[in-house]
């Protein structure tokens, strides 16, 4: 009983910590009002794997534009975009239930990123950069879920 008790303390202090660094996280210059999200680490993180892919389907074939380009760029956008929208949400169910299909859309980028690769859209190590950043970026969304929990 007394290990349980201490695990859960334990946690505790891990998710305090975790959220203190989420919102301490220095975020750009937005303006003069800075929204909660904004200054969410794992929110930045998606924006930049938004550049990032950007850039990277920059060089798929002008077939794809409408068909593989489109459908990765749509699933990183929307990683970002429901972090956002579940910071406005008041309840910690609906908060989670955005933080789930921001994580959808990493999986699902993940998945298309591979397809890429087996076309030969991309390299292998831009496959690999790609997973490296959805990794991170998850396990992000996952302490937040956790978070909300508590």
């Amino acid at each position: 009983m007394e290990f349980d008790f201490q695990v859960e303390k334990w946690m505790n202090k891990l998710t305090d910590q975790f959220l203190e660094d989420q919102l301490n996280e220095p975020s750009a210059d937005y303006g003069s009002h800075v929204y909660s999200f904004e200054k969410l680490v794992v929110w930045n993180k998606a924006i930049e794997l938004v550049k990032w892919i950007y850039e990277v389907t920059a060089n798929f074939p002008g077939e794809e534009k409408f068909i593989l380009t489109s459908q990765i760029r749509r699933s990183a956008i929307s990683i970002s975009s429901n972090i956002a929208e579940g910071s406005g949400r008041r309840t910690a169910k609906d908060k989670s239930h955005f933080l789930n299909i921001a994580y959808s859309s990493a999986i699902e980028l993940l998945n298309q990123m591979i397809i890429a690769l087996r076309l030969q859209f991309i390299s292998e190590t831009q496959e690999a950069n790609a997973r490296q950043k959805i990794q991170e970026i998850t396990a992000m969304i996952y302490g937040l879920q956790k978070s909300l929990k508590n």
